[in-house]
């Protein structure tokens, strides 16, 4: 059985953080004549990367999960009276770090790259719990569709 689990975007400007350092790092190599100046003038994220970063960042999660789901075994479950045949607690906890350490790598992502962002974007970063909302989980739940939630942090 394989668990696939998209995560709800609604502001694409985030999911391009996590890629988006590869491209200002190729930027970066080359040398030029602005490089020798003192100031450095910073290009926003453009529409490119962000659609990049949306295609490569669900694929990465989907992967994450598919090799998750591959190691299942019948003792990954237990018995539910209201639920059925569901995922154990440990299970769970783990699928729960699957979209964890992918908020984590985008928020990351997102602070390395601040000065790439809007003024109002930036604004998001002072809080955690808004930048979690922006990508569209509402109270910082993920509905998993495996009959459980997690809470992102």
């Amino acid at each position: 059985m394989k668990y696939r689990q998209w995560i709800n975007v609604s502001s694409m400007l985030f999911v391009s953080f996590l890629f988006s350092q590869y491209a200002s790092s190729a930027t970066d190599s080359e040398p030029s004549a602005s490089a020798t100046q003192a100031t450095t003038t910073v290009s926003p994220i453009t529409s490119a990367e962000m659609e990049q970063g949306l295609a490569q960042m669900m694929q990465r999660q989907n992967q994450r999960i598919e090799d998750w789901g591959k190691t299942l075994t019948d003792k990954d479950f237990e018995r539910s009276f209201l639920l059925g045949r569901q995922l154990n607690k440990t299970k769970r906890q783990e699928v729960c770090g699957i979209f964890q350490r992918t908020v984590d790598e985008m928020f990351n992502s997102a602070v390395t790259n601040r000065e790439r962002l809007s003024e109002k974007d930036q604004k998001l970063l002072t809080d955690r719990n808004l930048f979690i909302q922006s990508l569209g989980y509402k109270d910082n739940i993920v509905d998993t569709r495996m009959g459980f939630n997690c809470r992102l942090r």
